[in-house]
C-alpha cells in the first residue's frame, strides 16, 4: 500500500536529523561550547525519533515519548543559550525555568486519564519558552551590534530554524484537538506541515554546525 504524502513527510524528519548528528559528529572538536551543546541536542533526539518512527511503523502510539523529548530538548537549548547569551540574569533563571517546565511536564502527564494522548498543554509553554531564549539572542544580536554579517554567525541560524518551527509549531499545538475533531484529514495536513517546520529546523542545525564562527 503506497505512503500518503503525510505519511512520507514523518519519515523523511529523520533524514535531517541524521545529517545534523553525523556533522556535529564530524566537527565536534572544533565546535565552541555552545555548538557542542547543540550537537548533543541532536544526538539525543536521535534515538528518541528512530524509536517513535518504529512505533509509527508498527501502529503504536508514540505520544507517551514527548515529555521524555520535550523536557531534554528545552534543557539543551538552554544550555545552548546560557554559552551563548552569557548573561548572569539568564543563568540564574534558566535552571528555574526548566525545572519548572519538567515539573509540570511530569505532573501533567501523570495525571493524564491517558498517557497516549496529544498533551498540547506542554506543547505550548515549551515553544513559548524556546520563542523566549530566541528573543533574548536577537535583542543581544541588535543591541551589541558586533556581529558584521549575522548570516556567516552559527547561532544567527540555530535561533532562526527555532523561531520558524517553534512559530509555526504554537499553532498547532494550540488548534490540533480541535481540527482533529473538526476534519481528520485537515489534521493531517497540518501535521505534514510540522514535518516540513522539522526539516527546515535540523537543516538550520546541520548549516550551524557546519558553519565556522566568525573571529
Amino acid at each position: 500500500m503506497p505512503l500518503t504524502l503525510q505519511q512520507l513527510l514523518m519519515r523523511l524528519t529523520l533524514v535531517p536529523v541524521l545529517v545534523a548528528g553525523i556533522i556535529g559528529f564530524i566537527r565536534y572538536r572544533h565546535l565552541p561550547l555552545n555548538l557542542r551543546y547543540l550537537a548533543g541536542l541532536v544526538w539525543f533526539v536521535l534515538p528518541i525519533e528512530i524509536l517513535g518512527l518504529v512505533l509509527l511503523i508498527l501502529h503504536r502510539n508514540n505520544l507517551f515519548l514527548m515529555p521524555i523529548y520535550m523536557v531534554g530538548e528545552t534543557a539543551l537549548l538552554g544550555l545552548v543559550y546560557r554559552h551563548t547569551l552569557q548573561s548572569r540574569f539568564f543563568n540564574r533563571l534558566m535552571p528555574w525555568v526548566v525545572g519548572g517546565f519538567a515539573l509540570y511536564a511530569v505532573a501533567d502527564t501523570l495525571w493524564a486519564e491517558n498517557l497516549t494522548r496529544f498533551r498540547p498543554g506542554q506543547q505550548v509553554l515549551q515553544a513559548v519558552l524556546v520563542l523566549g531564549f530566541v528573543g533574548l539572542y536577537f535583542r543581544k544580536l541588535l543591541n551589541e551590534l558586533q556581529v558584521p554579517h549575522p548570516t556567516r554567525e552559527p547561532m544567527f541560524w540555530v535561533s532562526t530554524g527555532l523561531f520558524i518551527y517553534f512559530l509555526g509549531y504554537l499553532q498547532i499545538a494550540l488548534f490540533s484537538n480541535y481540527l482533529l475533531h473538526y476534519s481528520r484529514q485537515l489534521n493531517h495536513n497540518i501535521w505534514a506541515v510540522h514535518s516540513l517546520l522539522y526539516v527546515v529546523l535540523h537543516g538550520c542545525f546541520s548549516y550551524a554546525l557546519w558553519l565556522r564562527p566568525q573571529k
